[in-house]
């Protein structure tokens, strides 16, 4: 009987985590709209961001530049001190949730009309664009004609609500 609970217990200790890897490969499977368990590498700003995709090809999926959909945040290129500064708070905010992140995935993925990588970016089921849009880092943008933001106005707006 002894034998028999030794080897139960044996056998479980190495058919476990066969199952523990398996589920947790198959939950980070990409599918047409959706790229999942993506390895964050930096940020140019606070909308564009670069990854590794682990399972695409490297010409595809190595150093891949990713818009997040549906938004905008300051330019680092300006010669606009607010929405310089704006930008700089931007792209370091960016930089640490995602360098931080256990996981981060790459949702509704689609085209612009420059033919860049646009996508919604959510980091440990947190959206990269609500965070932003919360901390008064961005605005919402769906390639139309850009609105002229106050960065400025929106920074004495921010201090003035705390």
């Amino acid at each position: 009987m002894k034998v028999f609970f030794k080897l139960t217990f044996i056998l479980v200790l190495i058919i476990a985590p066969l199952f523990v890897f398996s589920k947790s490969q198959s939950e980070c499977i990409h599918d047409a709209k959706n790229l999942r368990c993506v390895k964050y590498l930096k940020n140019y700003d606070g909308d564009t961001i670069t990854f590794n995709i682990k399972d695409v090809h490297p010409l595809l999926g190595e150093k891949i530049n990713v818009r997040l959909l549906g938004l905008d945040t300051p330019e680092i290129k300006t010669k606009n001190k607010c929405e310089l500064d704006k930008a700089r708070v931007a792209k370091s905010l960016v930089n640490n949730l995602l360098k931080n992140a256990k996981r981060i995935d790459l949702t509704n993925i689609a085209r612009d009309k420059y033919f860049r990588i646009l996508a919604d970016i959510n980091y440990d089921g947190k959206s990269l664009k609500e965070t932003l849009i919360k901390n008064n880092l961005a605005y919402s943008y769906f390639g139309k004609s850009k609105v002229a933001q106050n960065w400025c106005s929106s920074i004495r707006e921010t201090a003035t609500n705390k």
